[in-house]
């Protein structure tokens, strides 16, 4: 069966008297008021650009005297929702934000997929962050649009890492990995062990992946990998061994351990370390990733 094309609904020509008066009791008096938090919030001169001749067009005829009230649920939904992002997210939240949505303007707009559109949810269109709703449920679940503001500005990223992404690394990495590169730096007998994370290619490698969900846990992940290879040299006895830190101190003249993701490791094992160079690879690929993270560093005597 073919599939069926969602066509918009004209806007109309004319609201009726008390339809306009209505929006500019409940909305317009409103407007000025609502810009204002959301410029606060952003740090930046927001306007609501809401066209009600095309959103009252999805509206049945004996609920438009209420669509400015309306129009300032959504708004309001909109609002509690970016406070929320905000908090989580941060300063890197509003700069990835104000860059995604360049015009600093909000519209509500019906979603092009028709049917399956959800009853709302947002995007970013050239430069301005909509409020979608289904054409069958305009005005529906307006307070619910938290889990919609990050998937619509991620969606519009240019480019570098993912907000998520940077968020993992800030409070899954970066604020635990000092501690772990000194316990690691007495395990080895190199207090000047490097722990490279190698953030931006194996960023990129995991952008092959079907799904983007790999990128909440981003930081996460490569601090397990380097605590799981701390257990590994602890289990393997370097660090009451002179000996086996000696050999190591030969073997990894660079001091540095780094996580890389590959194509293929040998014999298909789940992850591998291999000593190249004087740098120590922690190495998984892409479909393997976060899997049996505690093996990392595992048969690395053999090595030396």
């Amino acid at each position: 069966m073919a599939k069926t094309t969602f066509t918009p609904k004209p806007a109309l020509e004319k609201l009726p008297l008390a339809v306009r008066k209505d929006i500019r009791d409940k909305y317009d008096e409103n407007k000025a008021d609502l810009e204002s938090q959301i410029s606060t919030l952003l740090g930046t001169s927001f306007t609501l650009q809401i066209n009600p001749n095309e959103v009252v067009a999805y509206v049945k005829e004996d609920s438009r005297v209420s669509i400015g009230g309306m129009f300032t649920s959504y708004v309001n939904g909109f609002i509690s929702a970016l406070k929320s992002y905000l908090e989580k997210y941060g300063e890197d939240g509003k700069a990835h934000f104000n860059a995604a949505v360049s015009k600093a303007q909000l519209s509500i707009n019906v979603n092009e997929q028709g049917d399956n559109g959800p009853t709302i949810s947002a995007d970013v269109k050239d430069g301005v962050y909509r409020i979608l709703f289904n054409h069958d449920r305009v005005g529906y679940n307006m307070s619910s649009q938290n889990d919609w503001i990050l998937p619509a500005i991620e969606a519009a990223a240019t480019g570098g890492f993912s907000l998520q992404a940077k968020n993992s690394i800030e409070n899954d990495y970066n604020d635990q990995i000092g501690d772990l590169q000194k316990e690691i730096g007495q395990i080895t007998g190199m207090a000047d062990v490097v722990l490279d994370p190698n953030f931006e290619e194996n960023y990129e490698a995991l952008k092959a992946l079907p799904d983007t969900k790999w990128q909440a846990n981003f930081g996460k992940v490569h601090f397990s990998y380097f605590n799981g290879l701390k257990s590994q040299l602890e289990s393997q006895g370097f660090k009451k061994d002179d000996m086996l830190q000696e050999g190591l101190q030969e073997a990894l003249t660079s001091k540095t351990f780094k996580i890389r993701i590959v194509k293929k490791t040998t014999n298909d094992k789940t992850n591998e370390i291999v000593i190249d160079d004087g740098v120590a690879y922690l190495q998984t690929t892409a479909e393997r990733w976060w899997y049996n993270v505690n093996d990392m560093g595992a048969g690395i005597v053999k090595l030396l």
